[in-house]
């Protein structure tokens, strides 16, 4: 997606001017934050099973903690759908009554350079010598039929390959994790981050190469069915149903439960567990309004269950 289809303030932040990366890395920033709720090609490896309890329904949660005002934990689905985007009212009354913005990742112009570094081959390596003659040629077949740019394709890595074919096509590319941030930037607040870009890369940047050649693999050949599946995402979110929307991620081959349970852990399992460290000086200060793919909140091992067991009292709002 071009520069442009950000609002202006995001570019501006990034520091681009609209020129100097390709369309192809903005979709792969925006990817790397969508895959931790609703990323296709990844879905057979990435979604874990959510147990019934009571974290299954609800995108909104009060987190309270003795000595310090409520803080707000929103669920967010990272895409520009505009049933998505426009934010209900009680998410935009808890927004604007916060004294901080905090959401995954800060996108900045240090951000793009980690990107484009770690998503090209720094050796001799090419993407055809990795992933073999046949798959390369599908790969690209699938990028034209996507309308993504082959340009340079020959010495990206595969996970870099896989992260563009598991978007949907931006429509506006008011992503609501950006429609958040901007909102909360025009009243002023303080916006940070939980993780830095490098982690967010690392969790397939570091992966093997075969276990990226697998995920492309399948990013591959569910092409197809990409749109219904984001259909039934959004749906689920809509409903603001955590167990349902884990469901219809959850779908993998018991060939693949090797590759599932290490992308699971590190997509979601270990990520749950620094984010909840990290939200620890937030919730102290209290009044802040923090953002996270909705994947990570509910189960045994989400943000919802870690902050209960830890001693706060987490409330369902909406």
């Amino acid at each position: 997606m071009p520069i442009a289809d950000y609002p202006r303030s995001a570019a501006r932040r990034l520091g681009t001017g609209g020129h100097g990366f390709p369309r192809f890395v903005f979709a792969l920033l925006y990817a790397l934050l969508l895959v931790s709720c609703a990323s296709h090609a990844a879905a057979p490896a990435v979604q874990h099973r959510v147990a019934a309890s009571r974290f299954d329904h609800g995108l909104l949660w009060k987190i309270e903690t003795p000595g310090a005002r409520p803080s707000y934990l929103f669920g967010t689905i990272h895409v520009d759908d505009p049933r998505v985007t426009a934010l209900p009212a009680p998410v935009g009354k808890a927004l604007d009554g916060s004294d901080r913005f905090v959401m995954e990742a800060l996108l900045d112009g240090d951000s793009l350079a980690q990107m484009a570094k770690a998503m090209y081959f720094d050796d001799d390596r090419t993407l055809e010598q990795v992933i073999g003659k046949d798959l390369y040629a599908a790969t690209r077949k699938a990028l034209t039929a996507r309308g993504i740019p082959d340009a340079n394709v020959e010495k990206q890595k595969p996970w870099a390959v896989m992260m563009a074919l598991s978007m949907p096509a931006p429509e506006t590319g008011e992503f609501l994790d950006l429609v958040l941030e901007t909102r909360a930037a025009k009243q002023g607040k303080p916006v940070a981050g939980l993780e830095t870009m490098a982690e967010q890369i690392a969790v397939f940047n570091d992966l093997s190469m075969p276990d990226q050649v697998a995920l492309l693999k399948e990013a591959v050949r569910t092409q197809p069915n990409l749109a219904n599946d984001y259909g039934e995402l959004i749906r689920a979110y809509l409903a603001r149903d955590l167990r349902t929307l884990a469901d219809v991620s959850d779908k993998h081959d018991p060939e693949e439960d090797r590759l599932y349970r290490t992308v699971t852990e590190r997509l979601l399992t270990q990520r749950n567990v620094r984010m909840q460290q990290r939200m620890a000086p937030f919730l102290k200060q209290g009044n802040a309004f923090i953002a996270v793919g909705a994947a990570h909140l509910a189960g045994e091992a989400g943000l919802l269950n870690l902050l209960d067991q830890a001693g706060y009292r987490v409330t369902p709002i909406y």
